[in-house]
C-alpha cells in the first residue's frame, strides 16, 4: 500500500498538487519539517516572499504581480516538489485570488506540496475557520487532499 507522498510523486494527475491540511499551524509547521529533512525538498514561504514583492507594486497591479510571481518562483524550482507554506497572503481580499485555482495551474508546471490552515471533510475543503476574515470553501478541489490526524495536537504519521 503507498503513503500518500509515494501516491502523491507516482501520480500522473493533470494538477500535481498536495494539501497537508490542519487546522493548527504547528503542525503543519512540523510536517513541512518533517517532509524537507526526509525528502530534501526546498520550501518557499509565500508569504514571506510574495509580501516582499507585493510591497513595491501599487495596489492595482498587485494581483497580477502576485500570480505572475508564482508562476516565476515555482517555475525557476520545477519540476519540484517543493514545500509550499504560510499561504495566508493569497488569500488577502484586496489581491482578489482564487488561491486553489491559482495553486492547481502553478502545479502543472512544479510539482507542490502545501501547507493549508483549515480543514477537508466530506469533499469539502476549507481554509481558516468560520468568522475569520479570509474564511473560504471549496467543493471538490480537483488536487490530492491528506487531512492531517486531527486528534489535540495533531499528529504527521500518516505522510510516511
Amino acid at each position: 500500500m503507498y503513503s500518500p507522498i509515494a501516491l502523491f510523486l507516482t501520480e500522473a494527475a493533470h494538477y500535481r498538487c498536495l494539501l497537508l491540511v490542519h487546522p493548527e499551524m504547528c503542525v503543519l509547521q512540523k510536517a513541512a519539517s518533517e517532509l524537507e529533512a526526509k525528502y530534501g525538498w526546498p520550501r518557499l514561504s509565500i508569504g514571506k516572499q510574495l509580501c516582499a514583492v507585493l510591497l513595491s507594486e501599487p495596489p492595482s497591479h498587485r494581483p497580477r504581480a502576485a500570480q505572475r510571481w508564482m508562476e516565476d518562483c515555482l517555475g525557476q524550482m520545477a519540476p519540484g516538489p517543493v514545500l509550499c507554506t504560510e499561504i495566508d497572503l493569497l488569500f488577502d481580499p484586496p489581491l482578489k485570488l482564487d488561491p486553489l485555482v491559482l495553486l492547481r495551474s502553478t502545479s502543472k508546471v512544479t510539482k507542490i506540496v502545501v501547507t493549508w490552515p483549515g480543514s477537508y471533510v466530506g469533499g469539502v475543503l476549507v481554509y481558516a475557520v468560520p468568522g475569520h476574515a479570509h474564511y473560504r470553501t471549496f467543493r471538490q478541489p480537483e488536487v490530492l487532499v491528506l487531512a492531517l490526524d486531527q486528534s489535540p495536537g495533531g499528529s504527521v504519521h500518516a505522510l510516511s
